[in-house]
């Protein structure tokens, strides 16, 4: 499903393989088989690939378009991002507006990514239940329920559950950032 929605997007774009290969710093085999199912692709190289086709990562995750404006609990839409621990559940209806909401579910001891990353856009994080370790270059935050944090664009950072309960968080990002 991702390798489709890629080579959805790439073709909308009427970007060749070898364009992309060259955006990415992939080979065009490398690209054609993730695009065909056989490959799954890391979080970098969705980034990449997300980056070089100038759409949210999300988009390549889940499917897109939903003209509504509401979303009900039991319809979120969730997903998790290769090489990653974390779950997350869109709170919003949709990848085209100006603003992203997503509650990302982390189990105790598990981290968001093996390392800080950065990403486009500005995001508040907001602690629901549990306890968070937010690590960014110099700096180590711990938030308890009801802490939140803002993160600048381009921050690297990882979040990590130092708690002994699920750590559920919501994490605002404009523009959209995944």
């Amino acid at each position: 499903m991702v390798g489709e929605r890629i080579r959805t997007q790439r073709r909308r774009r009427r970007v060749t393989l070898s364009r992309l290969a060259e955006a990415t710093g992939l080979s065009p085999s490398a690209i054609s088989q993730v695009e065909r199912g056989l490959v799954d692709p890391s979080l970098r190289t969705l980034r990449a690939i997300a980056k070089a086709l100038d759409v949210p990562v999300f988009s390549l995750l889940i499917e897109v378009p939903s003209p509504h404006i509401l979303v009900r609990k039991n319809q979120r839409r969730s997903f998790s991002m290769p090489d990653r621990q974390a779950v997350f559940e869109l709170l919003t209806p949709d990848l085209n507006r100006r603003l992203e909401m997503a509650m990302m579910h982390l189990e105790p001891g598990a981290s968001s990514s093996e390392e800080p990353l950065p990403h486009a856009g500005d995001e508040c994080l907001l602690v629901v239940e549990g306890a968070a370790q937010v690590e960014m270059p110099g700096a180590r935050y711990v938030l308890s329920e009801g802490d939140s944090i803002y993160i600048d664009e381009g921050m690297p950072h990882r979040v990590t559950n130092v708690g002994e309960v699920m750590l559920v968080c919501v994490s605002g990002f404009t523009p959209p950032a995944f």
